[in-house]
């Protein structure tokens, strides 16, 4: 009895209170705790819709060959796509045969040369955009014509590899 006494004892020691002492997180550590919360919960969200766009995607591919399938397993739909087939062969003999002559092949490399020079100043573009929507705040910008464009943000996820 003396003995369920003396542990009676001890645990009302480890459990006394001194006033005056309040042991608690600095109000830092409480906010830093709610923002490592928050952006815990905003991964667990992105890798919840990876994983949905990911379940999504193999629905589609699977629906999709069952639909094509339903169109090749057809005769006559067949027989059309081989017609199809003999003509685009012969329209693009034709086209090849045209792209040689001189004039159309310089006229070709000007096309792929505005494409290129369109890309690079698109990218050029993009670049500058972000810099002022960092430096402004402004998510919109007016053309010397007057027209008021936003400015957008795009993000997209690719895949750089995958841990085994």
């Amino acid at each position: 009895m003396d003995e369920d006494k003396t542990k009676l004892d001890e645990i009302q020691e480890e459990n006394e209170i001194i006033e005056g002492e309040e042991v608690s997180a600095p109000s830092e550590t409480k906010e830093e705790f709610a923002q490592a919360s928050a952006f815990l919960n905003l991964e667990e969200l992105i890798k919840n819709h990876i994983e949905a766009i990911d379940k999504l995607k193999d629905d589609l591919k699977k629906h999709r060959e069952m639909f094509e399938d339903s169109f090749n397993s057809n005769p006559t739909y067949r027989e059309h796509v081989e017609k199809v087939k003999e003509a685009n062969k012969a329209k693009g003999s034709v086209r090849t045969e045209i792209a040689k002559q001189p004039s159309v092949a310089t006229l070709k490399q000007k096309v792929d040369d505005i494409r290129f020079d369109i890309n690079e100043q698109s990218k050029t573009l993009s670049d500058l955009l972000q810099d002022y929507k960092e430096q402004t705040g402004a998510t919109e910008i007016e053309a010397r014509d007057g027209k008021i464009y936003a400015i957008v943000s795009v993000s997209k996820l690719v895949t750089r590899s995958s841990k085994g």
